[in-house]
C-alpha cells in the first residue's frame, strides 16, 4: 500500500499541478499553463523536471490504410509505465481500434505499485484499426503517464489528440 510520506508527496503533486492549472484557465489572454512554473521544470539540470511534452514525446504516423505507429520517447532519466498506455479513437465514424502491440518492458518495483513494466527508451506502439467502408479521417487520443527516476516524481496522467487520414 501508500507509505504516508509518499501518499503526502503524490497528494502535493496533484493539488500543486491542479492549482497551477487552474490559476492559469483563470487568466483572460492565452498562457502556458506551466511558464508560471519554470523554477519547477527546466532541460538541463538532471534533478529538475522537464515539462510533460518534453519529458514524454509522442509521435504518431499513418503506416497503411489499417495501421498507425505511434512511438513513445521518455525523456533521459525518465520512464513510462507500460500498463498506462493506452489509446482511444474520437471523431470517427467506421472507424475503431482492433488491437495495440507494445513491446515488453522492463520489470521495475515500484514502491507505491509493486511489479509494473516500464519503459525507458523509446517503443512503438503498433496499432490496427477495424475500418468501415472509406472512412478516411479520425483523431487519435493516446493516454500515458510516466515518471522522473531519480527524483521519483511521477507526472499527472497526459492526453495527446492527434488528427489523422488514412489513405
Amino acid at each position: 500500500m501508500f507509505s504516508a510520506k509518499k501518499l503526502t508527496v503524490l497528494l502535493g503533486a496533484t493539488l500543486f499541478f491542479g492549482a497551477l492549472l487552474h490559476g492559469h484557465a483563470q487568466q483572460s489572454t492565452p498562457a502556458n499553463p506551466l511558464k508560471g512554473a519554470s523554477s519547477l521544470f527546466a532541460s538541463t539540470n538532471e534533478d529538475e523536471l522537464l515539462e510533460p511534452d518534453q519529458a514524454f514525446k509522442l509521435k504518431v504516423t499513418v503506416k497503411g490504410p489499417n495501421k498507425v505507429l505511434a512511438e513513445l520517447t521518455p525523456a533521459a532519466g525518465y520512464y513510462m509505465y507500460k500498463d498506462r498506455i493506452h489509446f482511444t479513437v474520437k471523431d470517427a465514424s467506421g472507424i475503431k481500434i482492433k488491437t495495440v502491440k507494445l513491446p515488453t518492458g522492463d520489470i521495475k518495483t515500484d514502491p507505491n505499485f509493486g511489479k509494473m513494466e516500464t519503459y525507458k527508451k523509446p517503443i512503438q506502439a503498433e496499432i490496427t484499426l477495424d475500418r468501415l467502408g472509406q472512412a478516411k479521417n479520425f483523431a487519435l487520443v493516446a493516454a500515458y503517464q510516466g515518471c522522473h527516476e531519480k527524483l521519483g516524481v511521477c507526472y499527472p496522467p497526459i492526453d495527446k489528440t492527434v488528427a489523422l487520414t488514412l489513405p
